[in-house]
C-alpha cells in the first residue's frame, strides 16, 4: 500500500512539472520582452528538472 503512495505522489509531481512547462513554454514564445523570454526559459529548465525526477521515481 505504501509503494501505491509514492507512485501517486510522483504522479502527481510529474502533472505538475507538466503544467509548469506549459506556463514556461507560452512565456518564452510569446513574451513582449527580452527578460521574459529569459524567465520563460529557466521556468522550461525547471520544469524538465522537476520533471526527471519524477519520471525516475514513476515509469510509466
Amino acid at each position: 500500500m505504501k509503494q501505491q503512495a509514492n507512485l501517486t505522489k510522483y504522479k502527481i509531481i510529474a502533472f505538475i512539472g507538466l503544467i509548469i512547462m506549459g506556463i514556461g513554454s507560452f512565456m518564452s514564445c510569446l513574451a513582449p520582452t527580452a527578460a521574459m523570454c529569459n524567465v520563460g526559459s529557466g521556468i522550461l529548465i525547471v520544469s524538465i528538472i522537476i520533471m526527471a525526477y519524477a519520471f525516475y521515481f514513476w515509469r510509466p
